[in-house]
């Protein structure tokens, strides 16, 4: 049977079905999913627990084997199977209708895998669950399932939310939910229980921008467009300092026109790494923006970050928004776009 996430607590309340397949690439859901289903398994008295991983070297013989192997210590088990692609191939399809057609007495399987495709949903293994246990498919929250979402999590620390206030702390974390998590726990170890208002998230959003200038320094580097657009338009929201956003741009632009004066040279690049302390991760995204990039777009974003200093000073008239905006988009070699279009 394929159920919706909302409705496990309901099926659960009743009975323990034999097993349960949980898909989909909403890692939060799905974790927190398991652990309703392994926590309602532990009180049905399911006190045993194998975890089973699918790799390249996993023996599918191992799924049935460790299903009717006796336990010392219990008589009802959780076996766990992780099938990271969802794909578990032949051999793994196979051992998974055999396992449904034998259906082994005391014991719970509980399947997790990534998201999968429509064909893999038509799979004999697939309709063995869907006979005798439960699908739950886990898609991304959008808009009010979403605010939805965020509000039910409020309400079980106690919290209620102006509807603004909600809204930006959605808009902040651009709908991650592991992001969402964190926050609602800053807020409920920042404030007591009550009405949260726009304020308070303002005051939790203006520190955690500052970790979102070092986002956006990240997605210049690999021209991720939407992802850059969609970091500036929240800094600006969060009313962090401009200038520290101005500060930390210009600090990379005049990293790579370092690395670029030298050149193919790499004992004098790997030196510039080891002087300014770049990460192993650092690097790949630098190197990866010095062969999209020449010394000419370089220079033009330099001149752009001068412009949008002089803006924040209120030297110059002119959007320093937008000016960061376009700097950026040069990255990606965009046309320019107005700052207060995008949605």
């Amino acid at each position: 049977m394929r159920v919706r996430p909302e409705q496990l607590t309901s099926i659960l309340s009743k009975q323990v079905p034999s097993c349960f397949w949980v898909t989909g690439d909403e890692p939060l859901q799905c974790l927190e999913l398991v652990d309703e289903i392994r926590h309602s398994a532990y009180q049905a008295g399911y006190q045993q627990r194998d975890v089973l991983t699918v790799n390249a070297a996993f023996n599918w013989s191992s799924l049935l084997q460790t299903a009717v192997m006796p336990s010392l210590f219990a008589e009802q088990k959780i076996i766990e199977l992780q099938i990271p692609s969802g794909k578990p191939g032949r051999e793994g399809s196979a051992a998974l209708i055999d396992y449904f057609e034998r259906q082994p007495k005391e014991t719970l399987l509980i399947i997790t895998s990534g998201k999968v495709t429509s064909n893999i949903l038509k799979s004999r293994w697939v309709q063995g669950i869907d006979k005798t246990g439960i699908i739950i498919q886990v898609w991304p929250l959008e808009g009010e399932s979403l605010l939805s979402w965020i509000s039910r999590r409020l309400k079980k620390k106690g919290f209620d939310i102006q509807r603004d206030a909600l809204t930006l702390l959605a808009l902040r974390t651009e709908g991650n939910l592991l992001a969402l998590a964190q926050e609602i726990e800053q807020l409920y170890i920042l404030y007591e229980p009550g009405m949260l208002t726009r304020e308070q998230i303002d005051a939790l959003v203006v520190d955690n921008a500052r970790y979102d200038v070092f986002k956006l320094v990240d997605a210049l580097l690999q021209g991720k467009v939407v992802r850059m657009l969609k970091i500036i338009k929240s800094i600006q929201n969060s009313r962090l300092a401009v200038q520290i956003v101005i500060w930390a741009l210009a600090k990379e632009l005049r990293l790579l026109i370092e690395l670029k004066v030298v050149g193919e040279h790499i004992s004098h690049r790997e030196r510039i790494y080891r002087e300014q302390r770049i990460w192993d991760k650092r690097k790949l995204f630098l190197e990866h923006a010095l062969q999209r990039i020449d010394m000419s777009l370089l220079e033009h974003a330099i001149l752009l970050a001068e412009k949008a200093d002089r803006q924040g000073k209120g030297l110059v008239a002119g959007d320093v928004w937008e000016t960061i905006a376009q700097l950026c988009l040069s990255f990606s070699k965009q046309d320019k776009i107005k700052l207060n279009s995008w949605s």
